[in-house]
């Protein structure tokens, strides 16, 4: 059976933007490579986020806090965007769909692990909507792929797991990475 991995990490993004261009040879704890070298240098290839994404669990488990995982059954957990949409969940929607903000116009080549940041002036929102939330509605509303026990266990992750992180992110006035991956 398929799974999607979230990790969640509170980070300064505007440390981890500075990185392209810094002339930094390298960080503590993380191991050299071609991207990193192009990250750090600041020769970013515009075609190649993927490339670069792949470097954030790293980086943010160096330069942030990491805040916890949580794995759930499936795939195509993307479609949760439509959910919150569905049940007028604005910021919800927006911190499920917002992408890591690559500078210098990088362009989306389906960058993996899924990467989404949701600033710390976002956070209360997102914390409200969560209180907003009923979990059982959530069966409700099935999308092409998930289906009802899809979206029972969206339920527990959306009550034990997305509200402590950020809450804990708003607590320390950083801003909540959540890194999606399915491959582990």
């Amino acid at each position: 059976m398929a799974e999607q991995y979230v990790t969640a990490f509170a980070v300064d993004a505007a440390l981890l933007l500075r990185l392209p261009g810094s002339g930094v040879a390298g960080l503590p704890g993380i191991p050299r490579s071609a991207a990193l070298t192009e990250l750090l240098a600041g020769r970013l290839r515009a075609d190649a986020d993927s490339r670069y994404t792949a470097l954030l669990p790293a980086l943010a488990g160096t330069l942030g806090t990491p805040l916890g995982e949580a794995a759930l059954a499936g795939r195509h957990w993307d479609e949760l965007t439509d959910v919150f949409r569905e049940l007028n969940l604005p910021a919800l929607a927006a911190l499920w769909s917002r992408r890591w903000p690559w500078p210098d116009g990088a362009t989306d080549d389906r960058p993996w692990p899924h990467p989404t940041l949701t600033p710390h002036a976002a956070l209360p929102a997102v914390l409200a909507d969560l209180a907003a939330l009923d979990p059982a509605a959530l069966p409700d509303h099935p999308t092409a792929h998930l289906a009802d026990e899809d979206l029972e266990e969206a339920a527990w992750f959306l009550t034990e797991h997305l509200p402590t992180w950020a809450s804990h992110a708003h607590t320390r006035s950083l801003d909540l990475l959540l890194l999606r991956d399915g491959a582990r």
